[in-house]
């Protein structure tokens, strides 16, 4: 285990590299992941929008809900929901933050 890792998790990023109120696409073990930042809080789920493929890191963030850019499927970041009706879920992951540094699970919470 390298030493600015915890067991089960992939570091990804600095916590100032994602300010409040934004997302970064990260890598983890291949899988494309949107880290968002939500009031100093990280959350993380899968990047890609089943509906259309969009980039849930570059949708347009409101509170706890990320808007796909395609089409504006709405997820909820903290959990991967859909919050529109529509049956869309992503997978989340969980989030820690130690000595300033953000690590995400290598696997996806179970539901």
């Amino acid at each position: 285990m390298e030493a600015n890792s915890l067991d089960g998790f992939v570091p990804v990023a600095q916590v100032d590299e994602v300010p409040p109120g934004q997302a970064r696409r990260v890598k983890v073990n291949g899988k494309t992941i949107a880290l968002f930042n939500v009031a100093g809080i990280f959350h993380a789920i899968n990047n890609i929008c089943p509906h259309k493929g969009g980039s849930l890191a570059k949708g347009r963030v409101k509170g706890q809900v990320v808007s796909c850019p395609l089409h504006h499927h709405q997820f909820d970041v903290r959990n991967g929901f859909g919050t529109d009706g529509g049956g869309y879920c992503v997978a989340s992951y969980e989030v820690q933050v130690t000595d300033g540094q953000v690590f995400v699970s290598s696997t996806c919470r179970k539901i």
